[in-house]
C-alpha cells in the first residue's frame, strides 16, 4: 500500500490533497531558498560558509583544518575563500 493510499484509508480525500499541496509548496520554497547552482558563487567567504552552515568562522576555520572543507587562498593577504561544493556536501 502507498504512502497516499495509507493517508486516504484514514483521511478524507480532500484533506489529503490540501496537505500534498503544502509539501509541494513547502519544497519549492525550500529549493528557491537555496538558490540556483548558476547564480551561486563557486568560492565563498568563511562568513559566507560559516552562514550557509549555520556555526561561525572559527567552526568553518577547524573544517579546514581537518580537511573536510576545500579552501583557496586569495592572492594577497590572508583572506581564505572555501569552495561552495564543499560546503554543499556538509550541509
Amino acid at each position: 500500500m502507498t504512502p497516499n493510499e495509507r493517508l486516504l484509508a484514514v483521511l478524507s480525500p480532500e484533506l489529503v490533497g490540501a496537505l500534498a499541496e503544502l509539501v509541494s509548496e513547502e519544497v519549492e520554497r525550500q529549493l528557491a531558498g537555496r538558490g540556483s547552482p548558476r547564480n551561486s558563487p563557486a568560492w565563498l567567504t568563511l562568513d559566507q560558509a560559516a552562514e550557509r552552515l549555520d556555526c561561525t568562522p572559527d567552526a568553518v576555520r577547524m573544517r579546514i583544518k581537518r580537511g573536510r572543507l576545500e579552501r583557496r587562498p586569495h592572492d594577497q593577504g590572508r583572506r581564505v575563500y572555501v569552495s561552495a561544493a564543499s560546503v554543499d556536501r556538509l550541509a
